[in-house]
């Protein structure tokens, strides 16, 4: 009986052994990696460096109609094979609503090797020291290996449609591998604000065709096939809020009649420009130019016509004429068929790109003989110069030109100039925002809250899709910034840069909501709301990303703080009590001993205001104004309290706190 009782026992213990087993070979299984939620606003190195911080929740947020993006990393322990992802549903827990499920796309990083970094930035500016890998591109791939001991992102594309019903939507990630799964939970909030499907932030990126056979196999130029990939690269670009494109002149057939007369023949440009057109979300043409640079190129003092090619019908062949044997005739008649198809007014015509001091006089000649041949042609160059000013209507310095001699353009554009700026990274300034492989992500963003902030009203770019023989392998003298896209078989693959510069074209958009509804307010309120300035809030808001056009953060939760800010301000305006409150000088500014601050003020009638604990009396049109004092020794003012101004409003709807914070020195 007490060995029947011991064997029992023992078979327990084996038991009790063996389970324990299970659950410790499940727990090193669970183990074989941890899945993360990262800012989509940092890069995730395969090999670790310089890890950013991990949340346990990828946390997203956007209004309706906006295409937001999240992020996550696979971190392994043991090698990884056959890895893919899937995603629950989105769910709010209160209605049982569901986000739709084909509007979440998740991809692969893919990472580029750089032997070097960008030249004109100190190691300070950029994310890594070169020789590295770089991860820029989302893959086409949905099942991958992993190797050991790396850190692999998973990107998320969030299209929120713009009929979705406003709450907070929740659901995991799931990442699957035959060493185990791991998921992470998945808060996706939608704000009850709609982005308008209008695009008001002017942007271009240049592209190039002479890659279709290479990458694409399309050998015939002009053929169904070229023209449907020509459509795929338009319908890339319109989904990246880009809505300006651009057609060179040389798709102009030019022939020569036997008495002399030169003819044109615009139907292949035509067709080309069609294809933007018909994606019935692009608004403007760009085309040009016709002139070109003397011997030294660049570095010349010369600009010159440059020479056509043009058919002779009678020998089948062409003949070279000189551009100013053509250009008399052709820009007359080409201006006039943009204006039968209705094109001209929403045209732009470059003379030549990028002049520079030193062939300033030489620009502005060929601008006003051009200008002088079609008038109505709105001429547009990206500029090195603030000598040609008044014989452009949209000049397009480059960043570091714009913020050096940004007064200079302001005075201009304030007597009608109209003013964009461009990058272009191996040639820009330090510590500029740039767009090369190598600089923070995030830069690709805070570009477009410089737009805002400065009144640039557009964006080139010259690098779409200008490739190297491999763009994978070989970043090529740009360090990748020659392109936004990577190419694949049937189209083309975005890159980290193109998905935040989509992000930051958006948050544009949400600026110009906020402008537009303080402006509806001060319209409502009449003359006696004259000190309102609709574009002063979203600035300062935007001033917490970009201090100036040079300085600027690169921290995530900086820029969505902003963003929620943003988003709330816009919100707040709809929701009683309502209050509008305005300072002089703006929040963010730094303020000496003595100095004051002036606060204006609006609230609907019957609301009760207090700022730092202070009544303040409101009149019945619901203005109010007060002067606060940056110290607490002069007793004649209203002191601001720890750095702050806190205005506190309440009526029979409920209440609302406002604050605007300075610095004291």
């Amino acid at each position: 009986m007490k060995n029947i009782m011991q064997l029992n026992r023992y078979l327990r213990i084996l038991n009790c052994s063996a389970i324990i087993i299970l659950l410790n070979l499940s727990a090193l299984s669970a183990q074989t990696f941890k899945l993360n939620s990262v800012s989509d606003l940092k890069r995730v190195f395969e090999d670790g460096y310089s890890l950013p911080a991990f949340q346990d929740t990828i946390e997203l947020f956007g209004l309706r109609g906006e295409i937001i993006s999240g992020q996550c990393v696979v971190q392994t322990r043991k090698k990884l094979t056959q890895v893919t992802a899937q995603l629950s549903d989105l769910q709010v827990e209160k209605n049982g609503i569901i986000f739709p499920h084909n509007e979440i796309e998740w991809n692969f990083v893919g990472s580029i090797p750089l032997a070097e970094n960008t030249p004109n930035q100190p190691l300070t500016a950029v994310v890594r020291k070169a020789p590295g890998r770089f991860p820029d591109y989302l893959m086409a791939e949905k099942q991958i290996d992993i190797k050991e001991k790396s850190w692999q992102s998973i990107w998320l594309t969030v299209n929120i449609p713009e009929n979705s019903e406003p709450g907070t939507y929740n659901g995991t990630i799931t990442v699957k591998s035959q060493q185990g799964d791991g998921s992470l939970p998945v808060s996706l909030t939608v704000f009850p604000l709609t982005l308008s499907a209008e695009r008001n932030l002017k942007v271009t990126e240049w592209y190039s065709t002479e890659a279709f056979s290479k990458f694409h196999g399309i050998n015939e130029k002009y053929s169904e096939e070229w023209f449907a990939m020509l459509q795929k690269y338009a319908v890339n670009m319109v989904a990246h809020r880009q809505n300006v494109f651009h057609v060179p002149m040389n798709t102009i057939v030019i022939g020569k009649g036997k008495d002399g007369k030169l003819t044109f023949d615009f139907s292949r440009f035509d067709q080309i420009a069609r294809v933007f057109w018909d994606t019935e979300k692009m608004d403007y043409l760009e085309t040009g130019e016709l002139a070109r640079f003397g011997e030294n190129a660049w570095f010349s003092s010369d600009i010159k016509l440059q020479n056509f090619d043009v058919l002779n019908p009678e020998t089948g062949k062409s003949e070279v004429m000189a551009g100013a044997d053509v250009i008399p005739q052709l820009l007359p008649a080409f201006e006039n068929h943009l204006r039968g198809l209705g094109w001209l007014s929403k045209s732009y015509f470059h003379i030549k790109d990028e002049p520079s001091m030193h062939n300033s006089v030489a620009w502005r000649q060929m601008s006003q003989y051009m200008h002088n041949l079609a008038p109505d042609l709105v001429r547009i160059d990206a500029i090195e110069t603030t000598n040609i000013l008044d014989d452009i209507e949209v000049a397009i310095p480059k960043l570091d030109a714009f913020g050096t001699w940004y007064d200079s353009y302001h005075a201009a554009q304030l007597n009608g100039l109209e003013l964009w700026f461009y990058t272009v990274g191996i040639y820009q300034g330090s510590l500029f925002p740039n767009k090369t492989i190598d600089m923070p992500v995030m830069n690709s963003r805070i570009l477009h809250w410089l737009n805002y902030k400065y009144d640039a009203t557009g964006y080139l770019h010259w690098g779409w899709n200008q490739w190297t023989e491999d763009p994978f392998e070989e970043v090529g003298m740009h360090i990748g910034d020659g392109w936004h896209v990577y190419p694949a078989k049937d189209g083309v693959l975005n890159s980290l840069r193109w998905e935040q510069m989509r992000n930051g074209i958006q948050d544009y958009e949400c600026f110009l909501m906020l402008e537009n509804k303080v402006k509806e307010l001060k319209d409502s309120l009449g003359s006696r709301a004259g000190w309102i300035d609709p574009e002063s809030r979203g600035k300062e808001i935007a001033g917490r990303v970009v201090m100036t056009i040079q300085d600027h953060s690169n921290d995530p939760q900086v820029l969505y703080k902003a963003k929620k800010q943003l988003i709330s301000d816009i919100m707040e305006l709809n929701i009683s009590p309502k209050v509008y409150i305005q300072t002089n000088p703006s929040e963010n500014s730094t303020l000496s001993n003595h100095s004051s601050v002036e606060v204006f003020g609006w609230t609907e009638p019957g609301t009760k205001i207090l700022i730092n604990g202070r009544h303040m009396p409101v009149s019945d049109q619901g203005f109010f104004f007060e002067q606060f004092g940056g110290d607490l020794i002069d007793t004649t003012k209203i002191p601001i309290t720890k750095g702050s101004i806190r205005v506190h409003a309440s009526n029979g709807n409920g209440t609302k706190e406002i604050v605007r914070d300075f610095k004291i020195k």
